[in-house]
C-alpha cells in the first residue's frame, strides 16, 4: 500500500513537470495561436517520457528525504508533504531548462514577448520557492497539513497565471498599405555572395601563406569585419534576417521544418533545446517535415521587386539542386573535384561522400546563378552556398587536431588539407565574380556563422546516435565574416561590430532607398567614403509594411 502510495503521489508530480514543459513548448512556438486544450493535449504527449522519468526522479527523491528524515508517515492516500517538495523541486529544474531556452531563442522574442516571459518567469520561481519556505515551516514550526494544501492549490493557480500570460503573446503583425512611396530610380547594383560557413580563423592563416589572393585583395581594397550572428544559428532563420534586417521575432521564420506531434491538431516550428526532444523522432513520436512558409514581412527582394528591378537569387534553383544532390556529379563536377582533390579520387572513406555531394551542390547553384546574372544583369543578386559549412562539420577535427586528441597521423595527412582547399574553390568564386563587376556595382561577401569545434559531451551524444564523424558545429553563432568592396566604399576600413541584420539597411542606403526604423539593423554608414556619404544622404521611414515603393517619373 505504501509503494502505491508512492507511486501515485510520484506520478502526479509527473504530469505537473509535463504541464510545465507543455507551457515551454508553446512560449517558443509563437506563431501558434495557443488554445486551452494545447496543455493537456502536449502534457498527455510528453507523459510517456518526460513524465516518467520526472515521476521516477520524485520518487527516488522521496525515498533519499524519507531515509534521513524521519517523520511519521502521512495517513492519506496523497501526500501533500510530497506533493509540495516534488511541485517545488520541479518547478526550480523547469525554470533552468525554461532559462536556458528563452536564452537561446532569444531573438525569437520582441520586447513585449520579452518581458511576458520574464513574468512567467518570475511567478513560477515564488512559487516553487514559497512551497521550500512551507515545508520548512512545516517541519520547524507549526504542522499544519491544511497549509500545504493551500499551497498545492496556489501552485496550480500560478500555472495557469502563466498560461494566461502566453494567451496575451501578440500576433504576427499584418502588413497594410497606407500609401504610395516614389523612390528614385536604383542606378546601383548589389551583388550578395553569402558563403556559409566562412571564418576568420582559416581565412587569416590562409591569407597569410598566400593561398586566398582574392580574399586577400578585398581586405586590402575594401572594408571587412567580424559579422556577429545570433542563436538559434539555424541557416534559414539566418537567411530570411540577412534579407529583412529583422530579427525572427519581426520576420517569423523560425525554422526549416515544422514537427508533427500525434494528437496535437496544430504543427510547431520550434521544439526546447537541451532535454533532447527532437530524439523522440527516434521512438516515432515526433513527425518532421519540410515548411518554406512565405514571407511574413517585405525582405530586400521584395523591395526591389515593387521598384521593379531584377532580382536574381540561388534559391529559386533550389529544386534543381535537390534533384542534382541524388544522382552521380557531372562530367564537370569531377573535374572541379580532381583540380581541388586529386589525391582523393580514388578514397573510398564514407566521410567523402559528403566533400564529393556539397562540391556538387555548391558548382550548380554557382554556374546557374551566374549564368542568369549574365543572361540578364540585375540590380540585385544574391548567392547563397552551404557547402563548406557541410564540409566543415566533418573535417574539421583533420585541420585542427590539437582540439580533439589523438587522431591517425594518416588521417591527417590525407584529410587536413580539405577545409584549405575549399576556401582556395571559394576564393575562385570571388575572383569570378569580382572580375565581372561594374562601375555601378558592390560586392558583399559575407557568411553569418563562423565554425568551432564541438564540443566534447556532444562529440559522445552525436557518437550516441550515430554521428561519429561530426566534429564542429555553429549552434552558438560563432562570428562570421563580411567583406564589402566596391564604388564608394573605404579602403581598409574595419567592418567590426556589424551585425547580420545590418547588412540588409546597408545595401538599401547603398542603392538609394529608404532605410526602414522597425528593421533591427542599423544602415552603417562609416564603410563609405566621406565623399559617397555626402552625395548620399540616409533616408529613413516607418516600416515598408505600410507603402508601397515606386519609381518617380
Amino acid at each position: 500500500m505504501r509503494f502505491l502510495r508512492l507511486l501515485a503521489n510520484g506520478l502526479i508530480c509527473g504530469i505537473y513537470f509535463c504541464f510545465l514543459l507543455a507551457l515551454l513548448v508553446l512560449d517558443l512556438n509563437i506563431n501558434h495561436q495557443a488554445g486551452f486544450l494545447d496543455y493537456p493535449r502536449l502534457a498527455f504527449f510528453l507523459f510517456p517520457t518526460y513524465g516518467l522519468l520526472a515521476a521516477l526522479a520524485a520518487i527516488l527523491t522521496a525515498s533519499v528525504y524519507r531515509f534521513f528524515v524521519t517523520r511519521p508517515p502521512h495517513k492519506g492516500f496523497l501526500s501533500p508533504r510530497f506533493l509540495t517538495l516534488g511541485f517545488s523541486l520541479l518547478t526550480l529544474v523547469y525554470l533552468v531548462v525554461f532559462r536556458e531556452n528563452t536564452i537561446h531563442f532569444a531573438s525569437f522574442f520582441t520586447p513585449a514577448v520579452r518581458r511576458t516571459v520574464q513574468t512567467q518567469m518570475a511567478v513560477l520561481f515564488i512559487s516553487a520557492a514559497a512551497g521550500l519556505v512551507l515545508l520548512i515551516r512545516y517541519f520547524h514550526r507549526k504542522r499544519c497539513t491544511a497549509l500545504l494544501g493551500s499551497y498545492l492549490a496556489a501552485a496550480g493557480i500560478a500555472f495557469i497565471l502563466a498560461c494566461f500570460l502566453r494567451s496575451g503573446y501578440p500576433a504576427a503583425e499584418r502588413p497594410f498599405r497606407l500609401s504610395n512611396l516614389e523612390a528614385k530610380q536604383i542606378a546601383r547594383r548589389v551583388t550578395i555572395l553569402n558563403l556559409e560557413g566562412l571564418s576568420f580563423d582559416f581565412v587569416f592563416p590562409l591569407a597569410n601563406k598566400r593561398l586566398l589572393p582574392n580574399f586577400t585583395y578585398l581586405m586590402e581594397n575594401g572594408s571587412w569585419g567580424h559579422l556577429a550572428g545570433f542563436t538559434p544559428s539555424d541557416s534559414a532563420v539566418l537567411r530570411r534576417t540577412l534579407r529583412t534586417g529583422k530579427l525572427p521575432g519581426k520576420h517569423r521564420r523560425f525554422s526549416d521544418v515544422r514537427y508533427k506531434i500525434p494528437g496535437f491538431p496544430g504543427r510547431l516550428e520550434v521544439v526546447p533545446r537541451f532535454i533532447l526532444f527532437r530524439q523522440l523522432k527516434r521512438f516515432g513520436l515526433l513527425g518532421i517535415e519540410p515548411f518554406d512558409p512565405p514571407p511574413a514581412v517585405k525582405d530586400i527582394e521584395m523591395i526591389y521587386g515593387e521598384e521593379q528591378a531584377v532580382v536574381v537569387r540561388s534559391e529559386e534553383h533550389s529544386a534543381l539542386l535537390a534533384e542534382t544532390a541524388e544522382t552521380p556529379a557531372a562530367p564537370a563536377g569531377d573535374k572541379l573535384f580532381l583540380s581541388l582533390y586529386k589525391d582523393l579520387q580514388d578514397e573510398t572513406a564514407p566521410i567523402c561522400r559528403h566533400l564529393q555531394s556539397a562540391l556538387t551542390r555548391d558548382r550548380t547553384a554557382e554556374e546557374r546563378a551566374f549564368q542568369a546574372k549574365t543572361d540578364v544583369p540585375p540590380q540585385l543578386f544574391v548567392l547563397t552556398l552551404d557547402g563548406l559549412a557541410d564540409v566543415q562539420s566533418y573535417f574539421y577535427k583533420y585541420s585542427v587536431p590539437s582540439e580533439f586528441g589523438e587522431i591517425r597521423p594518416d588521417e591527417i595527412q590525407k584529410f587536413g588539407m580539405v577545409i584549405d582547399r575549399y576556401y582556395q574553390y571559394y576564393d575562385q568564386i570571388i575572383s569570378k565574380y569580382t572580375a565581372a563587376m561594374k562601375d555601378d556595382e558592390i560586392l558583399i561577401v559575407c557568411s553569418p556563422y563562423g565554425v568551432e569545434p564541438l564540443p566534447f559531451w556532444k562529440r559522445l551524444v552525436e557518437w550516441v546516435l550515430g554521428n561519429a564523424d561530426v566534429s564542429a558545429y555553429h549552434e552558438q553563432a560563432p562570428d562570421g565574416v563580411v567583406f564589402f568592396y566596391g564604388q564608394g566604399v573605404a579602403h581598409g576600413r574595419s567592418a567590426d561590430g556589424f551585425r547580420l541584420a545590418d547588412i540588409a539597411p546597408t545595401l538599401l542606403y547603398y542603392a538609394g532607398l529608404p532605410v526602414a526604423k522597425d528593421m533591427d539593423g542599423f544602415a552603417r554608414t562609416t564603410i563609405f567614403t566621406r565623399e559617397f556619404k555626402e552625395r548620399n544622404p540616409l533616408i529613413t521611414i516607418s516600416s515598408y509594411e505600410d507603402v508601397s515603393v515606386r519609381k518617380s517619373h
